[in-house]
């Protein structure tokens, strides 16, 4: 998409935005090495004093910058100017959760976190949760809506994180988990924006009506992916959510300051399913509009694409229960 002066623009705003973060990850490991002599993650159990705070405060860093969260999160709307494949793949399954996994990788290697480190993850993952809600209702580009979605979502993989800092075996897993769901339910969902800019034309929200009527499966797959990734049983989402709420509660008997945050968060996750019903109402039900009644009939290997991350969204939500038990 090179031949157009927006998609460049918007992928030099990915180079250096990403590229800034990683500035982060290379403190960390020059600190590792000089304190240790390897760059080994198990290392990290071996740092005290201030090393300490430069490593995982710079792996920190990094995962935001890799995985859009605020301040660093511009970079992630303006990539759909992307291909919906490659928004499907590295902007829901793959490269955006390169931040969450180093994250995580530093926490289950390193030991010894500074608790310092778990509270900032956890204010800025709220924020960031907050803020990417709020940048998501006046979206009409469907693919616009769904990259801020997705940096809502990371923010609740890290709140996740940060909370396992303080003791939390289950929000550990249940981050864990929601990397794994939530690759499977967003990409449902942008390959359901592709799907209907392929057949009718356009993405714009406004613009389509009466999907289920003309494309049933991209109407199920709108409904399935929003009752998915807003964490609704039985569906992938909630095995995931669920346990960070459990977690967060859990912990607030130790640590007050957390109660009001996972009201929030409970606030958020609720305004969330309402918008996204939202739409859903507008679009799939309903007479056709005049995008989605001329509407082309979508190739089989986009349908079958479409099965498959439907039926994922299920299953994986009973791998996920397995694992947490």
């Amino acid at each position: 998409y090179y031949q157009s002066d927006k998609a460049q623009r918007s992928a030099l705003k990915a180079l250096l935005i990403t590229h800034i973060g990683s500035l982060g990850l290379y403190l960390a490991a020059a600190t590792l090495f000089l304190q240790t002599g390897t760059f080994a993650l198990s290392a990290m159990s071996e740092l005290h004093g201030d090393a300490r705070y430069l490593v995982y405060g710079g792996i920190l860093f990094a995962a935001w910058g890799k995985s859009a969260q605020l301040p660093m999160q511009a970079w992630l709307p303006d990539a759909m100017e992307a291909p919906t494949p490659i928004s499907a793949y590295l902007h829901a399954a793959s490269m955006v959760k390169v931040g969450v996994y180093i994250f995580a990788r530093a926490i289950i290697d390193g030991g010894n976190i500074p608790h310092v480190i778990g509270g900032v993850g956890m204010v800025m993952a709220l924020v960031t949760i907050l803020y990417g809600f709020l940048m998501y209702l006046p979206q009409q580009d469907m693919k616009r809506l769904l990259a801020w979605s997705t940096i809502t979502q990371l923010g609740w993989m890290f709140f996740g994180l940060s909370l396992s800092i303080f003791g939390s075996r289950l929000a550990l897993e249940g981050s864990i988990a929601y990397i794994v769901n939530h690759a499977f339910a967003k990409s449902l969902f942008f390959l359901v924006a592709g799907a209907l800019s392929y057949s009718c034309g356009t993405r714009l929200l406004p613009r389509l009506r009466g999907v289920l009527h003309t494309l049933p499966l991209p109407g199920v797959g709108f409904c399935v992916a929003a009752l998915a990734i807003t964490g609704v049983p039985p569906f992938n989402g909630f095995f995931s959510k669920f346990p960070l709420f459990a977690a967060g509660f859990a912990l607030s008997v130790e640590y007050w300051i957390l109660l009001p945050a996972m009201i929030l968060l409970m606030i958020e996750s609720v305004a969330s399913f309402a918008w996204f019903i939202r739409w859903f109402g507008r679009v799939v039900p309903g007479k056709p509009s005049e995008a989605v009644a001329d509407a082309a009939p979508l190739p089989g290997s986009m349908r079958l694409v479409l099965i498959v991350l439907i039926v994922m969204s299920l299953i994986s939500s009973v791998i996920a229960a397995t694992w947490l038990q």
